[in-house]
């Protein structure tokens, strides 16, 4: 990856963060932080949810932690298992 996708992927997860810090709790934040240290792909899509959810106005702001789990274990009920035979 050069150093200019490597800025772009920077200042998109700080673009993500301000827009979570606003819509997120102390709690649920921390919970979400946990989240990203563990699995990136995970936390990314849960942040997208998050971000246009706010966006369309579908629930009071801000999230706390008890909806972020509920939000979170829909994230992971919705796995697609890809089974790769060789």
């Amino acid at each position: 990856m050069s150093e200019q996708e490597n800025q772009l992927t920077t200042e998109e997860m700080k673009k993500i963060d301000l827009m979570l810090y606003k819509i997120l709790d102390s709690q649920a934040r921390e919970r979400l932080n946990n989240v990203r240290l563990v699995n990136l792909d995970r936390y990314l899509q849960v942040a997208n949810f998050l971000v246009n959810a706010a966006q369309q106005n579908k629930f009071d702001l801000p999230v706390d932690d008890s909806t972020l789990k509920q939000i979170l274990m829909q994230a992971v009920n919705s796995r697609d298992f890809n089974i790769v035979r060789k």
